[in-house]
C-alpha cells in the first residue's frame, strides 16, 4: 500500500489546530495504513509527503526527512575516520544529491559508533563542484545524545538571535542510513562562508574554531592552538588573533576597556557572556573553554564570538551566574569594575527583554507537533518520542526556574 502523503500539507495544518491528543489519534491511524514492519533495524524508507511550496532548509513547520546511502566498501572508513568525508547519496525532503560527502562528527558530545547514533557532517559539494541543497553546501546533523529534549540548541540559538547576535538556524529531522532508522536529529546550520556573508555581510574574515578546552590567550592557551579555517589554502595569518590575545593578556586595567573595544565587539561579547550565564551553559567559552568560534568581521576588523554546542543547558540548576570564569578574557571582564558592571546590566537586560517564556513555550509546542508527525514504525523513534515528551516538560520548567534564580541573584 502506498504510504500516506498528507503529513505536512493542508491536513498537517489542520492536525496542529486540533491539539495534540486528537492529532496523535489521527496520525496513528494514518501511519497504521502504511503497514510498515513493527521491528526495528529492518530496511525501511521514509514515506513521501507534500511540503509547503515555500519550504526552507531550516523550516520549523515540518519534520525533515533525511535518507543517506553509503556503499558497503566505505562503511569502515565512515566508522573510523572522523576527518575525511566519504561519498554518499543523500535525499533530503525529496531533494536528491549524488556523490555528496559525509563523515561522523568526532566531538566528545557527538562521537558514537555506527551501530548506535553518530552525529553527521554533510558536505554536498565534496565530490561534485557547485552541488547545493537549497543554497547550502553543507549541513550538520546533531544527534542530541546529551539532550533528550532535542530543544536546547533550538531554543538557545533563538535567544541569541532575539538578542541581536548571529547564531545558527536549526530544525528537526528523522534520519535513515542504509535503510536503518537512526532517530531524531537536530538539523543545524554550519559556520561556513555563506553563513558569514548572511550574518555579517562579508565572509572573507578569519574564522577560528577552538577545541576543548583551549583558550586563545595565556595562561591557558594561545592563538596557535585554535583552528584557523582555510589557513593553508588561502595563506591566512593569525596576526589579528595574536593582537587580541596581547590586549587580553597585557593591557593594564586603566586602558583595557578601550583597547578591547578596538579589536572586539565588546557589547556583543557581553551579551553572549550574559546568555551563557543565564542559560547555565557550563560547557561554553566562559566557564569551560569549550564550544566557541571567533570571527573577525571585515567591515570593522573586530572579533565576534559565535555560539556553538549548546546541548547541555540547565542540567546544573544552581549554576552560579557570577562565578569566576576560566578564560583570560572572561576573567578580566569579571575582575574589571566597569566591564563587570556592563556585564551585570546586560544579564539583567537578557532576563528582562530576551527571555520570552511565551515564545519559548510556543517553540516547544511547535517542536512537539513536528516530532509527533513522525512515522512510528521503528522502536527507536517510539522510544525517543517518549523521552522527548518527558524531557521537554522538564526542560521548559527548568527555563522558568532558571529565570527566577538569575533575577534573585541580580538583586543580591
Amino acid at each position: 500500500m502506498t504510504p500516506p502523503r498528507a503529513y505536512l500539507s493542508a491536513r498537517m495544518l489542520s492536525v496542529r489546530a486540533m491539539g495534540y491528543g486528537v492529532a496523535g489519534v489521527v496520525l496513528s491511524v494514518l501511519l497504521a495504513c502504511s503497514r510498515v514492519p513493527e521491528t526495528a533495524g529492518e530496511q525501511q524508507s521514509l514515506p513521501a509527503r507534500t511540503l509547503p511550496e515555500d519550504w526552507q532548509p531550516f523550516d520549523g513547520r515540518f519534520l525533515h526527512f533525511v535518507s543517506i546511502q553509503v556503499a558497503p566498501e566505505h562503511l569502515e572508513a565512515l566508522e573510523n575516520d572522523t576527518e575525511q568525508r566519504i561519498p554518499c547519496d543523500i535525499s533530503i525532503n525529496g531533494v536528491l544529491l549524488h556523490k555528496a560527502g559525509i563523515r561522523k562528527k568526532g566531538g566528545a558530545g557527538s562521537v558514537s559508533p555506527l551501530d548506535n547514533k553518530p552525529g553527521w557532517s554533510l558536505k554536498f559539494d565534496e565530490f561534485v563542484s557547485g552541488q547545493r541543497y537549497r543554497g547550502l553546501d553543507r549541513l550538520l546533523l546533531n544527534n542530541a545524545l546529551q539532550d533528550r529534549s532535542l530543544l536546547n540548541e533550538h531554543l538557545a540559538y533563538s535567544l541569541y538571535r532575539r538578542a541581536g547576535l548571529a547564531a545558527p538556524r536549526t530544525a528537526h529531522a528523522l534520519v535513515v542510513l542504509n535503510g536503518k532508522v537512526y532517530g531524531f536529529y537536530v538539523v543545524r546550520e554550519a559556520f561556513d562562508k555563506r553563513f558569514l556573508r548572511t550574518a555579517f555581510g562579508d565572509g572573507r574574515g578569519n574564522l577560528y574554531e577552538a577545541s576543548c578546552c583551549m583558550d586563545f590567550a595565556a595562561p591557558l592557551g594561545s592563538p596557535a592552538l585554535l583552528d584557523l579555517k582555510d589557513e593553508r589554502e588561502e595563506g591566512r595569518t593569525r596576526e589579528d588573533l595574536e593582537a587580541l590575545a596581547a590586549v587580553v593578556e597585557n593591557a593594564p586595567d586603566e586602558t583595557l576597556e578601550k583597547e578591547l573595544e578596538a579589536l572586539l565587539d565588546v557589547d556583543a561579547y557581553l551579551t553572549g557572556f550574559a546568555l551563557e550565564a543565564a542559560l547555565a551553559h557550563w560547557d561554553g567559552f566562559a566557564f569551560n573553554l569549550n564550544n566557541y568560534y571567533l570571527y573577525r568581521r571585515p567591515r570593522d576588523g573586530r572579533f565576534v564570538f559565535l555560539p556553538h554546542g549548546m546541548d547541555q543547558l540547565m542540567d546544573r540548576p544552581d549554576f552560579e551566574p557570577f562565578q569566576e570564569p576560566r578564560p583570560r578574557l572572561a576573567w578580566r571582564v569579571w575582575a574589571h569594575p566597569s566591564l563587570n558592571a556592563r556585564f551585570r546590566a546586560r544579564l539583567a537586560q537578557v532576563v528582562r527583554d530576551v527571555w520570552d517564556e511565551p515564545s519559548l513555550r510556543e517553540q516547544v509546542d511547535a517542536v512537539r507537533a513536528v516530532l509527533e508527525s513522525s512515522p512510528r514504525h521503528d522502536v527507536r523513534v517510539r522510544r525517543e518520542l517518549e523521552d522527548f515528551q518527558v524531557a521537554a516538560t522538564t526542560q521548559l520548567q527548568r527555563f522558568q526556574e532558571r529565570r527566577v534564580l538569575v533575577e534573585e541573584r541580580l538583586t543580591q
